[in-house]
């Protein structure tokens, strides 16, 4: 494996890292929901988080790259308001989505071309999510935040 897609393999590595840490968060955040719905919902996106992982994962293994390094348990968020952390999360998605541009950029250039439909698949979901993220701060989660601050959380 050259530079180069060793380099490919190290960034695929840290997306892997932060879509795992992310759908932690994710998951944090739908824990402190008090709205069954908006609950319900970041916990399906902390399910596409899993599941960039897991695409991310494969990717690293045809590579013949691995294991990777467990994530610490503390992601944080948790001093915060809930709206203010899904407003970060979606900043967050926002910068991966353009890592991910970059990366099948780069995949492509080497000719690797799972990487790089695998790379545009999340991209393409990380938009959604930066999206989704946004909506439930609009129009659900700031009543929540009331609810949360009126609770002493």
């Amino acid at each position: 494996m050259g530079p180069r897609h060793s380099r490919l393999a190290a960034s695929l590595a840290a997306a892997w890292e932060a879509e795992v840490v992310s759908a932690r968060r994710l998951t944090g955040f739908a824990e402190r929901a008090a709205d069954p719905s908006v609950r319900a919902r970041l916990l399906v996106l902390a399910a596409f988080c899993r599941a960039h992982a897991s695409r991310i994962l494969a990717r690293l293994a045809a590579l013949g790259r691995g294991p990777l390094p467990v994530p610490p348990e503390d992601v944080g968020g948790e001093g915060q308001g809930l709206a203010d952390s899904l407003r970060r999360e979606a900043s967050l998605a926002r910068a991966a989505a353009v890592r991910y541009e970059e990366m099948a950029e780069a995949a492509r250039g080497q000719a690797d071309l799972s990487s790089a439909w695998v790379c545009e698949l999340n991209r393409s979901e990380e938009e959604d999510l930066v999206l989704e993220l946004n909506r439930l701060v609009q129009v659900g989660v700031e009543e929540v935040g009331r609810v949360e601050e009126g609770r002493g959380a």
